[in-house]
């Protein structure tokens, strides 16, 4: 017995040394399979053109270390990933694609499963979309210009939008540039009262578009539309802007109100005093409704409109919803005020701020350099109290001017570049706590001329509380815009 044992254990010790000394087995392929066995649908039902998908491979004799991706069979990209979101693009003009993918996992030995799982994937093209924007639609009342943005999207990537169009009224559609969302329309002549071309600027742009739209009704209702369409050939839904009225000019002159209590007082010297037509806007009224979103694009286009304008304001602050911007109308309109003066265009402005204001906004705008910045509070215009004239010119042809008011008090005074900048006004002044005579600048109105007449003309302070002899405001109104501006 014990004889046999020996001769199994040797048996088994030959046969274990064979086995040893035998062919190696090979490595093995791993296998690889998308998450879905197929899509079928096909017509309305097939998928857009974003289409996430997973896939997953295991290899018998190792591990999977990455995978490669196909649209050919041919070319393959590694990743690492087991899902994506992919974006297929469709050929421009058709609606409808069948997308081949393929799949193969890679496992530690770098060997690539030889039978890589396919996927079709039908697509089909979605249309664009178009539409104007809520945070700058146009106002129900647009003065000579109706600003606004719009957007447009497509599903498919906004790279397949080959066309957005606008119309005016739904007359003809006019291509817009796709890569300029704000754009303002603009009569190519504002003294019209029925149809008349628009004009096209883009953003801040200062010149128009060559090609002009029709369909502009002037001083009647308004409605822009808007659509878009992509490389296949798909149109978005048409949106409609909200109604708008184009307000049209009767003049070249523009007055801008900025103090509800001046509007009656200055209509009264515009029109009785000096006989002057001219154009209204009042920037204060309901919170400021009328004043633009985008003041250095609207109301820089509006001033264009005209060449003279006389702007009244104080510093009551205004919030702008679009910029959220907190400031006064002179600061909004001081880069308007730039353009319009570089255009040739002649300016008259009061206001009235303190002397501790901050103008750097309007500094070179305005024919001032800086406000008093000695300590002495603020000034005091006299007043009936003093029996005396509160301006004072050296000029001729600019009478002196008074107040019925016992005073005027806080009145900012401020220096001048005499090498381009002239005294118009200086102010009897007092400083504010007592009645002595103020001790700084006495400035109080200032000019700049071009070709020996004023083209700039600033006041720091509200001209209609200087009636105590209605003549001379009168005369004052009449030599500036009549005399110096013409």
């Amino acid at each position: 017995m014990r004889r046999d044992f020996y001769y199994l254990l040797g048996a088994l010790l030959l046969f274990f040394v064979a086995c040893d000394k035998g062919e190696e087995l090979g490595n093995e392929v791993p296998d690889t399979q998308f998450s879905l066995k197929a899509i079928n649908l096909s017509g309305e039902n097939r998928l857009n053109s974003i289409v996430s998908l997973s896939w997953s491979g295991n290899d018998p004799d190792g591990y999977v270390k990455g995978f490669e991706l196909s649209r050919d069979g041919i070319q393959w990209s590694f990743t690492t990933v087991q899902d994506s979101t992919f974006r297929f693009s469709l050929t421009a003009g058709s609606d409808t694609a069948d997308i081949q993918l393929f799949v193969r996992a890679i496992d530690n030995e770098n060997v690539a499963d030889p039978t890589p799982d396919q996927l079709n994937i039908p697509i089909r093209n979605t249309p664009p979309t178009a539409e104007f924007g809520e945070d700058l639609s146009i106002p129900d009342t647009a003065y000579l210009v109706a600003t606004t943005e719009w957007k447009a999207t497509d599903i498919d990537g906004d790279a397949t939008i080959t066309q957005v169009l606008l119309s005016i009224n739904g007359k003809e559609w006019y291509p817009l540039n796709r890569t300029k969302n704000i754009i303002s329309i603009v009569p190519a002549d504002a003294t019209a009262n029925d149809s008349v071309d628009a004009l096209i600027y883009y953003g801040t742009e200062t010149s128009p578009q060559s090609q002009v739209i029709k369909g502009l009704v002037m001083n009647d209702t308004n409605h822009l539309y808007i659509k878009s369409i992509d490389q296949a050939g798909s149109e978005s839904s048409i949106d409609t802007s909200s109604s708008f009225y184009m307000k049209g000019k009767s003049s070249d002159f523009l007055v801008i109100g900025g103090v509800p209590a001046a509007n009656v007082p200055y209509q009264d010297i515009l029109q009785n005093g000096v006989n002057i037509s001219y154009d209204f806007i009042d920037l204060a009224i309901n919170n400021g409704e009328n004043q633009p979103k985008i003041w250095n694009i609207t109301f820089r286009l509006q001033l264009r409109q005209f060449s003279k304008l006389f702007l009244y304001s104080d510093e009551s602050l205004f919030d702008n919803t679009y910029t959220n911007q907190k400031s006064f109308i002179l600061e909004f309109a001081a880069a308007s005020l730039l353009d319009f003066a570089n255009q040739g265009g002649k300016y008259f402005i009061s206001t009235s701020f303190n002397h501790n204001t901050n103008i750097d906004a309007f500094t070179g705008v305005l024919p001032i350099s800086t406000v008093s910045t000695r300590n002495f509070g603020s000034a005091r215009l006299w007043g009936a109290a003093r029996g005396d004239s509160a301006l004072v010119s050296d000029l001729p042809n600019f009478p002196n001017l008074t107040t019925q008011q016992f005073a005027i008090t806080g009145v900012g005074v401020f220096n001048i570049d005499s090498t381009d900048t002239e005294v118009l006004y200086t102010g009897q002044l007092s400083d504010g706590s007592n009645l002595n005579e103020w001790p700084d600048t006495k400035i109080v109105a200032s000019g700049r001329r071009l070709n020996g007449k004023l083209n700039q003309v600033f006041f720091n302070v509200q001209l209609f509380e200087l009636k105590g002899n209605p003549t001379n405001l009168n005369a004052l109104f009449n030599q500036i815009l009549n005399v110096e501006f013409n």
